[in-house]
């Protein structure tokens, strides 16, 4: 049985990691995997955070590779994966750092597999950063308004280049964002 994908993405401070645990204990019984791939070190290579390696010329290859890897694993062992962010959200925050790396994109899109469905966190970049700062938290390098801004704006641009782009309204809170999820899932038949 082929396991269903699902990406989670959005700027930082959309929720997209709470909703993402909450619709894995929606499936609940059914065998979910987790993906983490926003800075899960990439293997055996060293690297700590693959936004980084996307920021240095040479580094889309490596990106290339880690995903090729990620989708080789036995996922079918599983209903579901849950990606807790892709290549989508990746493409978006190197749009916010000016990497404008069209050839790459094209690449990627040929050779990396959709999900089935990917859900976008739409939120004002404002209240995104309000959140994050509640988290009290240090802040990482994407989080500030400019940063914020630039990803929004480039997740609007590259999500016409992706199918299966459903758009949530992140700043409804969280059970109203968990329930248009759900319908979501009914919809495109995935329970």
């Amino acid at each position: 049985m082929k396991a269903k994908t699902i990406a989670f993405c959005g700027i930082d401070g959309c929720g997209k990691t709470t909703q993402l645990k909450l619709v894995k204990d929606f499936l609940a019984p059914k065998k979910v995997l987790i993906a983490k791939t926003s800075y899960q070190p990439l293997n055996d290579m060293g690297q700590n955070k693959i936004l980084d390696l996307l920021l240095e010329a040479r580094s889309g290859f490596e990106i290339l590779r880690y995903y090729l890897l990620l989708q080789h694993k036995d996922i079918n062992n599983y209903d579901f994966v849950l990606y807790d962010r892709y290549l989508l959200c990746f493409l978006a925050y190197a749009y916010a750092y000016d990497v404008h790396a069209l050839k790459l994109i094209r690449y990627f899109l040929k050779v990396i597999k959709d999900p089935d469905l990917t859900l976008y966190f739409d939120i004002n970049p404002n209240l995104a950063l309000t959140r994050i700062l509640n988290r009290g938290k240090p802040l990482d390098k994407n989080e500030n308004i400019d940063t914020l801004t630039k990803a929004k704006e480039g997740y609007t641009k590259l999500m016409p280049l992706f199918p299966n782009v459903e758009v949530i309204d992140a700043s409804n809170d969280i059970n109203e964002s968990q329930k248009e999820i759900q319908k979501i899932l009914h919809k495109n038949h995935f329970i």
